[in-house]
């Protein structure tokens, strides 16, 4: 039992260390991922063309373009053929869920770990062989799975938007299960959902639920690189490579900062992961030592509390002297005007409480 307690300290301290290299590495990757993005939006704001889609495409061939507009689709009806489901549109997506088993766990501060089970409808198969408690047994296959449907003549004027436009529309629009002609055996229609489950508000493990769902755009535009008569992505100086679409007409002006405001969430959303991370990390390194503390009724939670204020503290700053010294690796130019203006600031500050002290014996 001794020997099991010390091989789950270790492999805690283990994971605290890897955890913290990770967040490290992350936080490290993040700003230099940034500069590149912030490079890629300036070069598209000085390259790209503004276009209109009944521009000739032999004139910008090669050319980084924006455009947008209503677009037609000139296929037939897209159609789920086993289940009959039929739509006009760009993208038609079925969705299979599988009402199943999702383990979750919980470790205390002892190191104790605990595992809870709920049901839950998901998307996919749930391997339940590696669950930690018997009796949480999920189904080991499917008689149907997820599939999307895209069309292949989705024209933008006299442009053909590329299978890799036509994939990133997003398929949202719920079609009615009522539309569906080849309902399976078993299976009746709920709402929006085909369901082998005899009741979906009370169902059991195993049951299926499938429903369909489909673009229902009216307009597009997009930034992207012309090649022929359709678009290709284009490749910015620092290796980035764009192909933007959007929903609705909108300018370059704004799907440029439609660009920047996706990349400052991201930014921001890794910078927390990483510093989350290794917080995390350097809770586990001290694991061993409150556990000990934990047996000190009163002293135990005041310095188990000082403990985690430091491991915070030791974190932000770690966090931020990665941040500074990925700023010197990727934006050296820009963090020596920072130092300097800062010098300069606390110089001048410097100044003003010398003559302020200089002054105050005259006035005494």
């Amino acid at each position: 039992m001794q020997d099991k307690k010390k091989g789950g300290l270790f492999a805690g301290v283990l994971v605290g260390l890897l955890m913290v290299i990770i967040g490290t590495v992350l936080l490290w990757w993040n700003e230099g991922n940034n500069v590149r993005n912030i490079k890629t939006t300036d070069e598209i704001e000085k390259t790209v063309v503004e276009i209109t889609p009944d521009d000739n495409p032999a004139e910008f061939a090669g050319q980084l373009v924006a455009v947008g507009g209503k677009f037609t689709v000139e296929d037939v009806s897209l159609s789920d053929t086993t289940f009959g489901t039929e739509k006009h549109t760009a993208v038609l997506t079925r969705v299979v869920e599988i009402y199943q088993w999702e383990e979750d766990s919980d470790t205390d501060d002892d190191g104790d770990t605990t595992y809870s089970y709920d049901k839950v409808w998901h998307e996919g198969l749930i391997d339940s062989s590696d669950f930690h408690q018997s009796g949480h047994d999920n189904p080991t296959s499917a008689a149907y799975e997820s599939e999307s449907f895209f069309a292949e003549n989705v024209i933008l004027g006299k442009y053909h938007l590329s299978s890799a436009q036509i994939e990133k529309m997003d398929a949202e629009k719920n079609i009615p299960a009522s539309e569906v002609k080849k309902v399976p055996e078993n299976y009746n229609v709920v709402g929006n959902y085909v369901t082998s489950s005899a009741n979906l508000d009370s169902p059991q493990i195993g049951d299926v639920r499938i429903s369909w769902k489909y673009n229902d755009w009216k307009e597009v535009s997009l930034i992207a690189q012309v090649s022929g008569t359709t678009f290709v992505s284009w490749t910015s100086g620092v290796g980035k490579k764009v192909n933007w679409v959007t929903e609705g007409t909108k300018t370059s002006a704004e799907m440029i900062e439609d660009m920047r405001n996706q990349d400052k969430l991201m930014k921001w959303i890794f910078r927390l992961v990483g510093a989350l991370l290794i917080f995390i990390g350097y809770m586990s390194f001290i694991n061993p030592l409150t556990k000990l503390l934990n047996y000190i009724p009163i002293l135990g939670n005041v310095v188990n509390s000082m403990f985690a204020l430091m491991v915070f503290l030791l974190s932000l700053v770690q966090s931020l002297l990665v941040i500074i010294i990925a700023w010197f690796r990727f934006r050296p130019l820009l963090s020596i005007c920072l130092l300097a203006v800062c010098a300069g600031i606390g110089a001048l500050f410097f100044m003003l409480k010398k003559k302020q002290d200089a002054k105050a014996p005259q006035a005494a």
